[in-house]
């Protein structure tokens, strides 16, 4: 897969079986984080109907919680294949290709930018990227990981996936945890929030326009991801991921 693929991922990796708490960005009650979403890297992935919500034209911050295997390739976290895509993902340093296994994230218009560190593969990470006035910052386990400039353009209907390269056939294989995007560039005070130490808090305050929080809110059942944020779009499981109670914590 070229640089200039278009998909935004969350973090893979082994992290342990646990109940993760932390109070809210901006504060706020304590919450309980039970769930994860598994991607076998074969064909299974979530597709998020489009919402006008998601044209986003200005400022954008994009923010998952990611656990990838030493032995695939990458994730993608969310991603918008058709005239104008956009992707955020990670990859692995084992791929090649002159990937080196860091965030990257393609704005729309055919070429691709990278954050600068490598990322561990077998724990939970989480990686974000903040878009304001044509400039990104990328922030890796809450500490910014690169700047530089960008033009953003997000403005397509495509559909939007999670562990899926927007319709091609490339799948991620790890999990996933906690996707949030924002139609706001956040400030670095906000994205230490978000990490929490390595905790997931709730960033309801935040006002997020699209929350998937994998599971937390539907029982860890069914092929529902309910949409926590403000654009009302469920996700749908599709051909078999799983929830895990294997979560950051």
């Amino acid at each position: 897969m070229g640089s200039s693929t278009i998909s935004l991922g969350l973090g893979l990796g082994g992290g342990k079986s646990a109940t993760s708490s932390g109070t809210a960005g901006g504060g706020g009650t304590p919450f309980t984080n039970q769930y994860s979403v598994s991607f076998d890297g074969t064909d299974d992935y979530i597709t998020i109907p489009h919402n006008s919500v998601f044209n986003i034209t200005g400022s954008i911050t994009i923010s998952a919680w990611f656990k990838l295997d030493s032995n695939t390739k990458y994730m993608s976290f969310l991603t918008k294949r058709a005239s104008g895509a956009i992707a955020f993902q990670f990859y692995n340093t084992l791929t090649g290709g002159g990937f080196d296994g860091n965030l990257r994230f393609a704005p729309g218009d055919g070429s691709a930018y990278a954050g600068s560190s490598q990322i561990p593969t077998g724990s939970w990470n989480h990686g974000a990227i903040v878009v304001d006035n044509n400039s990104y910052t990328f922030y890796l386990n809450g500490s910014a990981d690169g700047t530089g400039s960008l033009t953003l353009n997000t403005t397509n209907s495509a559909d939007l996936t999670i562990g899926r390269l927007g319709d091609t056939a490339n799948y991620g294989d790890g999990k996933v945890d906690e996707v949030a995007i924002f139609n706001s560039a956040l400030s670095s005070s906000d994205i230490t929030a978000i990490y929490n130490s390595g905790a997931p808090a709730d960033i309801s305050s935040l006002s997020p326009v699209g929350w998937w929080r994998m599971g937390d809110n539907d029982g860890g059942t069914g092929t529902t991801i309910t949409d926590q944020g403000s654009g009302g779009n469920n996700g749908t499981l599709t051909n078999g991921p799983t929830f895990s109670t294997t979560v950051p914590s």
